[in-house]
Order: C-alpha cells, then sequence, then structure tokens
C-alpha cells in the first residue's frame, strides 16, 4: 500500500474512533443527565411526599388514641350531680356516687352498665337500642327520658316520655309514659301511674273497698275512707286520672276527696 493510501486508511480510522469516542462521550453525557434528572424527581417527589406521609401518621396516630380512649369510657360522681353528653349525643344526669361505663364499641352497639341514680335523656336511634345493665335487671330503650334508680332497696325506673322495655328474672315489662316499674327488695315486682295520667276502670258489680285497692294499686298511693261502705256494691265505667275516679266513686256516699299527702287521700264526709 502506498503512502496516500495509508493516509487515508489512518485518517477514516482515526475519524472511526474520534465517532466513537464522541459517541461514548455523548452516551456518558445522556447518562449523567438521565441521572441528575432522576435525582431531581426523586428529591421533588420526597419534598412533596414527606409531609404529606407526616401528615398521615399523625392522623393515624390520633384515629388510633380516639379508639383505644372509646373502647372504655367511664362517668362517675362523688358527692355532685354531674351531667355527661355521650358519643351518641345521649345526655346523663348523673346523681352523686354513680357511675356509667360505656361497654366496648359503644358506637356500634350503645351497651351500658351502671350503678347509681340518674337520668337519662337517650338519643333516639331506632335501628340501635341503648340498652343499660343496670346490675340485676335491664333497660332497653329506642329513645326516650327517665329516671333509674338501681341504688336504693326498691330498684326504680320512671319514664318520663318515650317507651322503655325493662327485663327482670326472665320477666318484661313495657312502660308508658308517666309510668313506674319497681322490684322491692323481695323482688316482687309493681307498676304504677303519675296521678294525673287518665285511665279506665271497670268497676260494674264491685264492692266499694275493691275498687279503692285497685285506684291505690294504679297510683301507688294510700286511701282512707268509712269502713262501712267498704262491702257496698257500685256499677260503672269510670275513665278519667286519680282524682276523677275516687270523687265518682265515691259520689253515691256523698264523700269528698281531702288531699294528706303526696301519697295519702281521704274520702270523707
Amino acid at each position: 500500500m502506498d503512502f496516500e493510501n495509508q493516509w487515508k486508511s489512518v485518517k477514516e480510522e482515526n475519524r472511526k474512533m474520534k465517532d466513537s469516542a464522541d459517541q461514548r462521550i455523548w452516551n456518558g453525557l445522556e447518562n449523567k443527565i438521565r441521572s441528575r434528572n432522576n435525582t431531581k424527581r426523586l428529591l421533588w417527589a420526597a419534598a412533596v411526599l414527606l409531609p404529606l406521609f407526616t401528615v398521615i401518621t399523625f392522623l393515624t396516630a390520633g384515629s388510633e388514641s380516639n379508639s383505644s380512649n372509646d373502647d372504655l369510657m367511664v362517668f362517675r360522681t362523688e358527692k355532685k350531680q354531674k351531667e355527661f353528653t355521650l358519643p351518641d349525643g345521649s345526655r346523663i344526669t348523673l346523681e352523686p356516687e354513680s357511675e356509667l361505663k360505656l361497654a366496648e364499641n359503644f358506637r356500634k352497639d350503645r351497651n351500658v352498665s351502671f350503678k347509681g341514680k340518674a337520668f337519662f335523656s337517650v338519643a333516639k336511634n331506632k335501628a340501635l337500642p341503648f340498652i343499660i345493665d343496670a346490675n340485676g335487671f335491664k333497660v332497653k330503650v329506642l329513645g326516650t327520658k327517665f329516671l333509674l334508680d338501681q341504688r336504693s332497696e326498691d330498684k326504680k325506673v320512671y319514664l318520663k316520655e318515650g317507651k322503655v322495655k325493662i327485663d327482670y328474672r326472665g320477666h318484661t315489662t313495657f312502660l308508658l309514659p308517666k309510668e313506674t316499674w319497681l322490684a322491692d327488695k323481695d323482688g316482687t315486682e309493681r307498676h304504677f301511674y303519675d296521678k294525673d295520667v287518665v285511665r279506665t276502670f271497670d268497676f260494674n258489680e264491685v264492692k266499694f273497698g275493691l275498687a279503692i285497692a285497685q285506684l291505690e294499686k294504679t297510683y301507688h298511693i294510700s286511701i282512707t275512707y268509712p269502713q262501712q261502705y267498704q262491702e257496698n256494691v257500685i256499677n260503672g265505667n269510670i275513665t278519667g286520672d286519680l282524682y276523677k275516679a275516687a270523687r265518682t266513686i265515691g259520689f253515691p256516699f256523698s264523700l269528698k276527696i281531702r288531699k294528706e299527702s303526696e301519697h295519702h287521700i281521704i274520702l270523707e264526709k
């Protein structure tokens, strides 16, 4: 090969080498640029996601804290009456030395246990009854206002408005507004009404003494009357409250009512 051809050949090889080197350099630069861009993207993503992750972690931690607090909530009073609002919106006025415990998952089942005396104003929820375990009997309501006394010798539930179901020793009682359920120390159950509640009485061919006894039982009151009329028979259906019923059965004997106390009236001439 002559000198000119050798020169051309070398020159061409140099060009190929140069082109190849240039390509390698360019590829290296592109890789670095990509790497830098990827790093920038990662840093940018981290800058955006880190605060978001922090917020999510904080909210999750807060949620877990609330959940653990909801597992058991206890409301107590010592020497003073206090009012509390439960998570479902129910309002409870606890008398001194009383205690209300919310069961686990109260928001799902509205179960509580209770000791003492309190007035309940239960938030309405037809799908989720409010159930009270009162240590010996259970009270079930949907939404109502009532007084519950578990502490006294006679266990008592007084319904102000709404509906209440009471389970006691295998027996179920449904109360009407202004009606009281009571279980004495021997376990005997009674229920009676406020004196202004209107009831219907069948006093056909009934002795006067038995009619008086029925009024006493219905309204949980003591009635004194002249004993000479005890065996007299009366006739008629009477619809009215305590005072109207007592006046009506006393009318044939010219008896009038005198109120001796909140729990005692006298029929006299």
